[in-house]
């Protein structure tokens, strides 16, 4: 749980001891009830003050890393700045009292320029160190009024109540201690000061769109030196779901020594119930000087606190009487054992249900929880249904997505396919063009078959002289006859050779596509079955959700 804040612009013009007054007259005269959150109730990643205590017995540690620049355009410098803040709370004794200790340790690295020479001075020194009690003066929250409900009416249920703007009031009192020759402070403030705060806290809660809590101080700090510093801090804070929220902080602060307006903004994740983990930055709107500060830190409580403390209020100084106490265990005998395994398991219950009083009218009580019970329903039926629809639609998207690739898959295979057939009737259509150019060229050479049976006569003539002076020619002859026919019927081979592997792509051609229309079969089956599933699976959801209907 984070804090936020805002002040009252015409609580300035007090003077500081009447403030004081104020401030001790209400610590002093009223008595009221305080509430522990289950969650982490935080000052951090801001600077100001909540107004609830962090419970009793429960010790919390926070503390937090800073890094920045800061320039003076008047002096000329430019300073490098490191700090660590810490705060150490516990709560003592009561629900809506608590004491802590605070401070932040500071170390800076100046650059000054003076004509060409540059300066570099460093100083470290703690900035402030302040001890205090904070009390929780009164809180709407503890014991609301009484309104009546309209269980049929959605505006009345939601429509915004003016009593929500009453804040829950606190006041702190501290004692600031710095050490002597510090150069953060003014050289003739005393080692010991008081501080006075006085602290307001509006929580608002929504359904849907998280909660909203805004936060106000009112620092009068130093008020018995000679330079007494005015402040105050305007801080909201919105939280997005369980685990994060996101803040932002309006800081000004007036004095003689120096006065500046601050803003910050940053966000912080609840890591469990006893651990927070934040971060912010801040800038301010000058630039004597001007600053531009980075912050991360964590809170974590060490949770001893065992039950709720009911404070006693007039009238019920002794405690609540016997007879009464029997009243109340008999009002939870009464409640029905599985209605309230149902009230302890339901996880929407125990993190959203508000506070309510245990002193409360029973009739009202019912008619709250029966009201929350309601919405509570309606809500986890809509995120339900709104899942399931997230869930559809993702498996929807999937099937389409799929069934794009294949498509597209089976059109860039055709395209191959076809490609290559292609490819092939060009090669078939070219061996057959350059055979018929060979026949060609053979049948015009049949043109002179005259002349070549004269030569080949006059050749056989010629063979039979030279056979009887030289044996080995014709056996020459015979070969170059022998190898010309084996060219003639290599052609004729090479077609056939063609055709025959024409014939087999072809083949492999009709196998592959019956394989790809099995395949595409099978995943259509595939397909089919799966939203039979799904639509089976959607009609037992519908009868398991609404078994009357069913």
């Amino acid at each position: 749980m984070i804090k936020s804040a805002i002040f009252e612009p015409n609580l300035l013009s007090m003077s500081p001891k009447s403030i004081l007054l104020l401030v001790s007259l209400c610590l002093l005269g009223l008595t009221v009830t305080a509430q522990y959150t289950e969650k982490i109730n935080t000052n951090r990643p801001g600077i100001s003050q909540g107004a609830f205590s962090v419970g009793n017995n429960v010790l919390q540690l926070e503390g937090g890393l800073g890094f920045g620049k800061e320039k003076h355009k008047i002096r000329d410098t430019k300073t490098n700045v490191f700090y660590f803040d810490y705060e150490i709370r516990y709560g003592l004794l009561i629900e809506q009292l608590e004491i802590n200790l605070n401070g932040r340790y500071r170390r800076e690295g100046i650059t000054q320029t003076i004509g060409a020479n540059e300066q570099k001075i460093t100083r470290a020194n703690f900035e402030y160190n302040t001890i205090g009690v904070k009390y929780l003066i009164y809180d709407p929250y503890k014991k609301p009024k009484k309104d009546s409900i309209n269980l049929n009416s959605w505006r009345d249920q939601h429509k915004f109540k003016w009593k929500s703007l009453i804040p829950a009031v606190s006041a702190y009192v501290g004692m600031n201690h710095v050490a002597s020759n510090n150069p953060f402070t003014f050289p003739t403030d005393p080692t010991i000061s008081p501080k006075i705060v006085l602290m307001t806290q509006n929580n608002w809660w929504t359904n849907n769109s998280g909660s909203w809590v805004l936060v106000t101080n009112l620092i009068v700090d130093k008020i018995t030196t000679d330079n007494p510093a005015y402040g105050w801090i305007v801080t909201s804070t919105h939280t997005l779901n369980d685990k994060w929220a996101i803040f932002g902080e309006y800081q000004g602060q007036k004095s003689d020594f120096y006065s500046d307006n601050i803003l910050r903004l940053g966000g912080a994740y609840l890591f469990n119930n006893d651990l927070q983990i934040d971060a912010n930055i801040a800038t301010n709107f000058k630039d004597t000087p001007s600053l531009f500060h980075f912050n991360m830190g964590a809170s974590y409580r060490f949770d001893w606190h065992t039950k709720d403390e009911i404070i006693e209020q007039p009238g019920l100084e002794g405690g609540v009487k016997e007879n009464e106490e029997e009243g109340l265990d008999e009002d939870e005998d009464d409640i029905d054992i599985d209605e309230r395994e149902e009230i302890e398991n339901d996880s929407l219950k125990l993190e959203k249900t508000p506070f309510i009083n245990e002193f409360e009218d029973s009739d009202h009580r019912d008619a709250m929880e029966q009201d929350l019970d309601k919405r509570r329903t309606a809500e986890r039926l809509e995120r339900e249904r709104i899942e399931q629809e997230k869930v559809d639609k993702k498996n929807d998207k999937k099937l389409r997505k799929e069934e794009r690739r294949r498509l597209k898959r089976e059109a860039k295979e055709a395209k191959q396919s076809e490609k290559a057939k292609i490819k092939a009737e060009k090669e078939k259509q070219k061996m057959i063009e350059d055979i018929d150019a060979e026949l060609d060229k053979m049948e015009q050479d049949g043109g002179t078959d005259d002349e070549l049976q004269k030569i080949e006569e006059e050749l056989k003539k010629l063979e039979e002289e030279e056979k009887a002076l030289d044996p080995g020619k014709k056996k020459d002859e015979n070969k170059k006859e022998e190898k010309a026919l084996e060219e003639e019927e290599d052609v004729d081979a090479a077609y056939d050779k063609l055709k025959k592997e024409q014939e087999k792509t072809d083949k492999e051609e009709e196998k592959r596509r019956k394989k790809e229309e099995k395949k595409r079969l099978k995943e259509e089956k595939k397909k089919q079955k799966e939203e039979e599933k799904r639509r089976k699976q959607e009609e037992k959801r519908k009868k398991k959700e609404d078994p009357d209907n069913g």
